[in-house]
């Protein structure tokens, strides 16, 4: 089974990434806090602060293991201890610092192609849908080539994250809806 990986932005804060801390980070050129696209950036990375925000209103949510974010995923150093060994192979791990303590994000630069007669992506007509062939799917975690910003993650990750007690995340069948109603996010956005 493939999951489309969601911020449980009922319950946690959801990990903000500041243009000026990344341009700090990276350099001016940078568009890393707005662009999901899978760039490596660990050769030139400097470690940035990211802050936790709630994505409802102005309510202060606590800091979870795991959050989601144009397309980056948040681990704190529980969870990067627990997902490192199933993650490093698709991405890089990126360190980080926040008001509460640090952690990593995790820059996804696995791209799996979907199958294109069955997906659309097109968010100006509200039209969502995306499908992988899973029998050739063996990847942990991913992007598709049709929706960046998204993650999308295998029964395994998913697996580790419930059993681990992960807090932060919520998992959703539906690869192509990016605001599931299941997971409150409809009106939140």
């Amino acid at each position: 089974m493939i999951y489309r990986i969601h911020p449980d932005i009922g319950n946690y804060g959801l990990v903000c990434l500041d243009g000026d801390q990344a341009r700090e980070a990276l350099g001016e050129d940078t568009d890393f806090h707005i662009d999901e696209s899978p760039i490596a950036y660990e050769d030139s990375w400097n470690t940035m602060v990211v802050g936790f925000g709630d994505a409802l209103g102005s309510k202060v949510k606590p800091v979870p293991d795991l959050s989601w974010n144009v397309g980056k995923l948040y681990l704190s150093p529980k969870a990067c201890k627990v997902l490192e060994p199933i993650v490093s192979l698709h991405g890089e791990l990126l360190p980080v610092t926040h008001d509460a303590g640090e952690g990593y994000l995790f820059n996804c630069l696995k791209v799996l192609s979907p199958v294109r007669e069955l997906s659309v992506h097109s968010p100006l007509t509200g039209n969502f849908s995306i499908v992988f062939d899973e029998d050739s799917v063996s990847e942990v975690i991913f992007k598709s080539e049709i929706d960046f910003d998204a993650l999308f993650c295998s029964e395994e990750f998913r697996a580790v994250v419930l059993d681990n007690h992960l807090t932060g995340l919520s998992f959703s069948e539906d690869l192509g809806n990016p605001y599931p109603e299941e997971l409150g996010m409809r009106e939140s956005h």
